[in-house]
């Protein structure tokens, strides 16, 4: 006797061994922070930093995607949730080839648009300026680095500006306002946009909502959510950007293919 099998439960070897890496990077990652296993700080040296910052490396701008928040099950839970919900038929419509290249492609498209959106915040100001937009004041003193107590919210830094250098100094302002980024979620957003752009009218269910939504409804509340986010929850931690450089990277991409011929679909 035969069994049809969902594609949802059909998994390739793409999704799967993504999920299995990010797993298991993810639970390595906990224990080695909470035992001190090999004393490796694995979001320090692989999560996304400031391309301007002395700690920032080329390949973070891959790395980061396989590191979840230490805190919580929530977020790597959600964002392996996505892979499989729609990695799974995007594999299986592309190919693995071709959806680990979108894959990719969206994460690095959101470590892209991380970095363009910190870029605005720094590049062109002064260390003056970025002085004052943390400390409230130019603590330079024209130049010179001044020693003092510093609150920063509900935060004391006490002499942190005992620095050999301006340039120290600014380094440590930029890494104050550019905290690094980890997670699959510019990716899974990619993939999220695909499904809606090859399956648009494929019926899906939001949790315990009995009632089913086009995917193309059901994806575009998410990216546009994730617009109205950017500009009004700009302080709770995540990353909104980074998901919404992997959404316009994943456009961009899937509208390549079709226009050369390599994805079947309408332009539009």
């Amino acid at each position: 006797m035969s069994q049809n099998r969902s594609p949802l439960f059909d998994l390739g070897p793409g999704v799967k061994n993504l999920i299995i890496i990010n797993l298991l990077i993810w639970l390595f990652d906990i224990t080695n922070c909470n035992k001190h296993l090999v004393g490796l700080d694995m979001h320090a040296l692989f999560g996304l930093h400031y391309w301007e910052l002395d700690t920032f490396k080329p390949f973070q701008m891959i790395s980061y995607m396989f590191l979840h928040d230490r805190a919580s099950l929530t977020h790597v839970f959600f964002n392996m949730f996505n892979l499989w919900m729609f990695g799974s038929m995007m594999e299986r419509h592309w190919g693995t080839a071709r959806f680990l290249i979108f894959y990719f492609i969206c994460g690095i498209g959101g470590a892209v648009a991380q970095q363009v959106a910190w870029s605005t915040m720094i590049v062109g100001q002064s260390t003056a300026d970025l002085c004052i937009s943390v400390f409230g004041t130019d603590i330079t003193n024209g130049g010179t680095v001044t020693s003092f107590p510093i609150n920063i919210g509900s935060t004391k830094f006490p002499n942190i500006i005992q620095l050999d250098s301006i340039d120290a100094l600014r380094q440590f302002i930029i890494d104050y306002k550019t905290p690094l980024v980890v997670g699959a979620s510019g990716a899974t957003f990619g993939v999220m946009t695909a499904f809606a752009m090859c399956f648009p009218n494929l019926p899906l269910y939001f949790f315990f909502i009995p009632i089913p939504i086009k995917a193309k409804y059901m994806i575009s509340f998410f990216v546009l959510l994730e617009i109205v986010e950017s500009f009004v929850r700009t302080t709770d931690g995540i990353a909104h950007l980074a998901h919404l450089g992997g959404v316009l990277f994943g456009i961009l991409l899937i509208l390549w293919w079709r226009r050369t011929g390599e994805d079947q679909g309408p332009m539009f």
